[in-house]
């Protein structure tokens, strides 16, 4: 659910005033602004925001607004969430692991994807063998 700007400044102990001041714009446009859908507010003044909460602008985006999230899928292009994977096996294997998540309420982000990608298809050797020797049939 979407935080209110308005909340997230005062829980920050911050003013409009501070973030216009802060970012040189005029008070009065900062708060007209902030009265506004979000979809509606200048790239100006979500830096600005942003800047003022030490956040980067995406994440501040991320909780002032409601996305709907989808998990868009290609079979036949091996994407997820519009990333392309080479092998059909990796691309299986992380689109697994995502749906299996996304079950239990984790929303994905294109960043997570790619990471998820990189992580399946060059493994980190150190981690398969610690995987080997945690869960690695006994007999050998």
């Amino acid at each position: 659910m979407a935080e209110n700007i308005i909340n997230i400044l005062k829980t920050n102990n911050m003013t409009v005033a501070f973030v216009a001041q802060e970012s040189g714009l005029d008070v009065a446009q900062v708060n007209e602004t902030l009265k506004r859908p979000v979809a509606t507010w200048s790239i100006q003044i979500l830096n600005a925001l942003a800047d003022a909460l030490g956040e980067r602008p995406g994440e501040l985006l991320d909780r002032i607004q409601d996305f709907d999230f989808h998990l868009h899928t290609d079979d036949d292009q091996l994407t997820i969430q519009h990333v392309q994977f080479q092998t059909p096996s990796s691309y299986q294997q992380v689109r697994f692991a995502v749906e299996s998540n996304i079950l239990e309420g984790w929303e994905p982000t294109t960043t997570d994807i790619r990471q998820l990608k990189e992580s399946a298809e060059n493994p980190d050797d150190e981690i398969l063998m610690e995987i080997e020797q945690l869960f690695g049939d006994e007999d050998d």
